[in-house]
């Protein structure tokens, strides 16, 4: 009981450090032009700063070196590699780094990773496969980091979205490692919660508002990918729930899926996949009134749904799981994208009559 409320002082210190902090570093990203100028693709009016993830970055690692906890060194490349695109992220935000040189950093980070020793080692039964060739463990790990971070970028489209996943992801993580009994871990996941959970009070307000920017979105991006990567080794310590799989399902599931969804959409209308535009999920929402905050309780709540699926036909029939979910994704945005052109249909129909 004693280390459970450590854990919540140290949680509850990294949101009031934030809380406090975040204003000074507005003024200074405007003063910088650290921000985001509007627009055709945006959803907003005025420049905002782009300084979440580097407000959250600035004040964790502070925070972890003073606890006094070595257990942050058994991720210690992953702690280093994500500190790495958060400057990436950074630079990006100010001046645009192209495209494939942030693919080339990313796949290098990756490899980082997965010489240390945190690697996809089994496929759980998939094609009637589980463990894989140190080789394939390289190769899979590389894709999965590399895939999962852009999808989590692309979610970073509305106001709570993409800081609401990352706050569920790290709270997830937290419990794991309380499960675990490894208290280290659990101290920087929720020194990460309290921190996005003051990030989220400035993006969704309407005066101060701030966005993650590119820096934040890789940051937590890579960080919760890698570390569900790192919690696959406790799945061969238990024959009833693999931690790590579902952790990564649970986070990113919805983001790659929705991905790939748009990628294709792309490519059958002829268009670039990579070319922008407003065909995701949260836009299809925007479309149809939903705010900022029911999008993000939208999205979360189909994660859910997505992660019950999955851990309901995990068990007898693990090689069918991500299949049924990503088919569960696919008819909930066939029924927003027929709510949405339902709305077009009747707006027109009145404009049709009052014309």
């Amino acid at each position: 009981m004693k280390n459970f409320i450590e854990l919540l002082i140290s949680g509850v210190l990294a949101f009031v450090l934030s809380i406090c902090i975040i204003p000074i570093m507005r003024i200074m990203a405007q003063k910088f032009r650290l921000v985001d100028v509007p627009n055709t693709r945006k959803v907003h009016y005025t420049p905002i700063p782009l300084i979440g993830g580097l407000a959250i970055g600035m004040i964790i690692l502070p925070l972890i070196e003073i606890s006094g906890d070595n257990g942050w060194k058994t991720i210690l490349p992953i702690i280093v590699t994500s500190y790495i695109l958060l400057i990436v992220g950074v630079l990006d935000d100010k001046t645009d780094i192209k495209a494939v040189h942030k693919l080339i950093i990313q796949i290098c980070v990756s490899i980082i990773i997965a010489i240390s020793g945190i690697r996809i080692s089994s496929l759980y039964g998939l094609f009637g496969i589980y463990e894989i060739s140190t080789y394939f463990q390289y190769l899979l790990t590389i894709l999965v980091i590399v895939t999962a971070v852009n999808a989590f970028n692309l979610i970073d489209g509305v106001d709570g979205l993409a800081g609401s996943v990352a706050g569920v992801g790290f709270f997830l993580f937290f419990i794991i490692m309380l499960i675990e009994g490894n208290l280290g871990l659990a101290r920087i996941a929720i020194l990460f919660v309290g921190s996005i959970i003051a990030f989220l009070k400035y993006n969704l307000s309407q005066k101060n508002k701030i966005f993650l920017g590119n820096s934040g979105s890789l940051f937590l991006g890579y960080l919760l990918i890698c570390l569900g990567i790192y919690i696959t080794k406790f799945d061969n310590n238990t024959t009833t729930f693999p931690y790590g799989v579902f952790f990564i399902l649970f986070v990113f599931a919805i983001p790659v899926i929705d991905s790939i969804r748009v990628y294709i959409d792309r490519v059958s209308r002829g268009k670039s996949p990579f070319k922008a535009d407003k065909t995701h999920i949260h836009h299809h929402l925007l479309l149809l009134g939903f705010s900022h905050k029911k999008i993000s309780v939208t999205f979360i709540l189909i994660n859910i749904l997505t992660f019950v699926i999955q851990y309901i036909f995990f068990k007898s029939y693990p090689i069918y799981s991500s299949l049924i979910s990503f088919c569960t994704f696919i008819l909930a945005f066939k029924i927003i994208k027929s709510m949405n052109l339902f709305t077009i249909w009747k707006k027109k129909i009145k404009d049709l009559e009052y014309s």
